[in-house]
């Protein structure tokens, strides 16, 4: 059985959270506090692996408390945590899975506790909607019987044996209205979930290897050879336990001689496996300590290499099975790089790729490392942030209706060499045609501001008549991220790509999202002076005869600028420049105050600073 993902509701600050996905691995990111612990912590619990606390209720919020307890007698809801606790997993079953437990590929499984009941796990199916016909199995044959009687229906066979009612009563219940409701999940499906393993502190660490030689030990239980020696000692034990109890049946009858036989079967298994393990550790002989005991970078270091061994372990349990079939694991790392140095995070970034390589294993990530986010695929990535003391998770390309969408947007973003951490993070995100603007605007920017991009929180997306690029920007924008688009003028009407029609049908908003540079239709370098032009070329690209003056410069404005000012330094100079991109380069390096910058790119860039300055 496998999860997919999970939703949660009123555990600590995760008041209505979800769905969140489960893969190979989630990262989960955001600041301190924001609900990543919580998430893995609500994780185990689902599994089974956890209790619920009363601390971990969410507090009721005022004026929406939902199923929370009632108010105290003033009337005041402060202080009072939510009646019910759930947290929700959908789950893939195995072809064997859906056979054995008739269940269908996918279900929803929750494990909730309220004030009233302790835990339980539920599992969500279509059952009749009248009561009577429900967990037919669980009743009586009396109940069973009355119900029968005031439905009308009568016993597929024997009347005294309990199955027949059952069957029957199942059988009538086919045709008739159902809904979906929650049941109590039998024995046999809590069994199938998923093994929860988790990274962390040293409790974990030998939690950790509890589990990893539980399995180790139910595997070797399946040797033929000791399979045999271990039931002839149950047999035995059973046998001797059986005497000792017979005391206690001799008392029985002594007690209560209407009774005609007591008998005292004990079950003697070997399958409970270990109980609990513990790793002691000494530098001196004598001098041993729990792994709780010491240091914090050593206890990583060391809860690493049991993690290292583990994975092992869970390498040979799924040796042979196909990935739907063999025993499913869920990984949880905490801040696994904490109190690591980088070459042992190098080697926690390692053993995390090489478990999720293994079948069987998906994996949640809490982080705020920038390998271990950038690591991963954009899709996979979940951001929490607390709003009002509440997290709320948001996925980068989760507006997507189309799985397909999110992949190539996803590419997109790969190719533009946009990593993770910039997406997340990053404040304003401002879309230029292409390397001119990549390389030139870094400078002005710098020299309009008084800083650079990167600790403004601003990066630069190159277009390059990208249709693809610009759809990147588009959903950045309709995903309420701050966008500005700076291009040629000119490129409104020669390119189809920035026309008006195609900005707004990617989703900008033209008049607050886009910038257009120059003026009557021109471009980028037009903005610049002739003055300007002619001292950079002077002094970078000297003419072959004589010097370069404005009005050679001012002679080229009449038609496409740019390209006629290349060639005209191509042509009239030996050293002259190699391409736009350099021209424009050179000419950012020479400014030296925000004045000299053209008043249009100044105004662009002192707006994205302010844009980035609102999600500060």
């Amino acid at each position: 059985m496998q999860l997919v993902s999970m939703t949660v509701h009123g555990f600590r600050s995760l008041q209505d959270v979800g769905p969140i996905p489960i893969r190979r691995p989630t990262i989960l990111t955001g600041h301190n506090d924001s609900g990543k612990s919580a998430t893995i912590d609500a994780l185990a619990f689902l599994l089974g692996t956890s209790t619920l606390a009363e601390e971990d209720r969410t507090f009721a919020a005022p004026g929406n408390l939902g199923d929370a307890a009632p108010s105290d007698s003033a009337g005041s809801t402060a202080g009072i945590r939510v009646e019910t606790t759930w947290v929700e997993g959908e789950f893939r079953l195995s072809n064997e899975e859906q056979q054995n437990l008739s269940l269908p590929e996918l279900v929803r499984m929750r494990r909730l506790s309220s004030q009233e009941l302790g835990p339980r796990l539920e599992l969500l199916v279509e059952a009749p909607e009248d009561v009577r016909l429900r967990n037919l199995d669980a009743q009586s044959v009396a109940d069973l019987r009355a119900t029968a009687g005031e439905l009308g229906v009568t016993p597929t066979g024997d009347g005294r044996a309990k199955s027949s009612w059952v069957t029957a009563l199942h059988e009538y219940a086919l045709p008739q209205p159902s809904t979906q409701t929650w049941t109590p999940a039998n024995r046999e499906i809590v069994a199938c979930l998923p093994k929860f393993l988790r990274f962390g502190d040293a409790e974990s660490a030998e939690a950790a290897v509890k589990v990893a030689l539980n399995s180790r030990y139910r595997s070797h239980l399946e040797d033929e050879d000791l399979k045999q020696q271990v039931r002839g000692l149950e047999d035995e034990l059973g046998r001797r336990v059986r005497e000792d109890a017979q005391g206690l049946v001799e008392h029985i009858k002594q007690r209560c001689p209407d009774l005609v036989s007591v008998d005292v079967l004990p079950d003697v298994s070997f399958k409970a496996g270990l109980q609990a393990t513990r790793i002691l550790l000494a530098r001196t002989d004598g001098e041993t300590v729990s792994l709780a005991a010491v240091g914090a970078g050593r206890s990583r270091r060391i809860s690493l290499a049991i993690w290292e061994w583990t994975s092992e372990l869970l390498q040979r349990d799924v040796a042979g099975h196909d990935s739907s079939q063999g025993p499913q694991i869920v990984l949880a790392y905490d801040e696994p790089d904490t109190h690591l140095d980088y070459i042992q995070q190098r080697r926690v970034m390692a053993l995390i790729r090489e478990q999720c390589a293994i079948a069987g294993v998906s994996m949640v990530i809490a982080t705020h490392s920038m390998n271990l986010i950038d690591g991963a695929a954009i899709e996979d990535i979940v951001h929490l942030q607390l709003e009002g003391e509440r997290t709320q998770a948001s996925r980068l390309l989760s507006d997507l209706d189309d799985d397909v969408n999110g992949q190539f947007l996803s590419d997109i973003a790969t190719a533009l060499g946009l990593r993770n951490t910039v997406l997340l993070h990053e404040r304003c995100f401002v879309g230029v045609e292409g390397p001119s603007e990549q390389q030139s605007f870094p400078l002005l920017f710098r020299l309009c501001t008084g800083r650079p991009m990167h600790t403004a929180g601003v990066v630069i997306v190159g277009c390059h008549n990208n249709e693809g690029a610009l759809k990147f920007i588009g959903y950045l924008a309709r995903s309420k991220r701050q966008v500005m688009l700076i291009v040629d003028a000119d490129s409104r009407k020669t390119n189809k790509l920035f026309s008006d029609a195609n900005l707004v049908k990617e989703g900008l908003d033209i008049p607050n999202q886009t910038r257009f540079i120059g003026q009557n239709d021109t471009e980028l370098e037009f903005t610049f002076t002739n003055n300007q032009w002619c001292e950079l070329a002077n002094s970078l690209w000297p003419r072959n005869e004589g010097a370069w003056k404005p009005e050679d410069i001012d002679a080229l404005r009449s038609g496409k600028f740019s390209s006629s000012l290349l060639n005209l330094l191509r042509e009239g100079s030996d050293s002259g420049p190699s391409s736009k991109v350099e021209m424009m380069y050179e000419m950012a390096r020479s400014l030296k105050t925000a004045d000299e910058v053209p008043p249009q790119l100044r105004d662009a860039f002192l707006e994205v600073e302010k844009l980035a300055a609102l999600d500060a």
